[in-house]
């Protein structure tokens, strides 16, 4: 009778586990607040300043993230390629997954990083960037990675984004990464050309990707 009862609080135990976790991952349906954030994605801006964009079909989806976009962006006069991927959803999902985390598990080796500040319309922001590196017989291919978070105060480079932005504070967090191939030869090959590149775009596209995710509902 004893062995019984403990394997009945046991089973309860772990149903009970399983659905606070459903409900914490929003595996049963999404909050409104996320789903409202996720809708935001589609409002950016396919054109920013001089550079045209054009939308990459995103992965699988991963629990806790809402929403994701995916888009690449050519510059006809620079010459120049960036690509951006932007997710949303509760800050513990998208606070773990780091370049280090991401690009790690796909074979790439990610240097040491540095944070770069930047003023947009006077409002200041700051950014980590990287190279990421993925060598085999044949190739080495390099890219140029800048990532920062967004809870809604401003796009900052967090030591510890888990610890930054607790879930009681911002139910949601926005990350975004913006890279440049360096692979091959001629400007994309060039590291400083390849920062100017990404360093002017973010300048372009922060300001619009404030009023598409932050604006006032109405």
């Amino acid at each position: 009778m004893k062995r019984w009862l403990y394997a009945a609080a046991a089973s309860a135990a772990l149903i009970g586990t399983g659905l606070v976790h459903g409900l914490w991952t929003e595996r049963f349906s999404p909050a409104d607040d996320t789903r409202r954030a996720a809708e935001r994605l589609t409002t950016v801006p396919a054109r920013v300043g001089e550079w045209e964009g054009t939308d990459i079909q995103p992965g699988p989806p991963v629990p806790g993230v809402a929403g994701s976009l995916q888009r690449s962006y050519f510059n006809r006069r620079l010459g120049a390629t960036v690509v951006i991927a932007l997710v949303t959803g509760r800050p513990g999902p998208v606070a773990t997954h780091t370049p280090e985390a991401c690009y790690g598990a796909s074979g790439y080796r990610v240097g040491e990083r540095r944070a770069v500040p930047l003023d947009t319309n006077g409002r200041p922001a700051q950014f980590w960037t990287s190279v990421a590196t993925k060598s085999s017989v044949t190739e080495e291919t390099r890219l140029r990675l800048y990532w920062a978070w967004n809870g809604g105060e401003g796009w900052t480079a967090s030591a510890d984004a888990r610890m930054e932005f607790p879930r009681f504070r911002y139910p949601v967090l926005h990350k975004l990464y913006v890279l440049r191939d360096l692979s091959g030869s001629g400007e994309a090959a060039d590291q400083s050309k390849a920062d100017e590149a990404c360093e002017a775009f973010l300048k372009e596209l922060l300001p619009k990707l404030d009023e598409a995710l932050f604006r006032p509902a109405g």
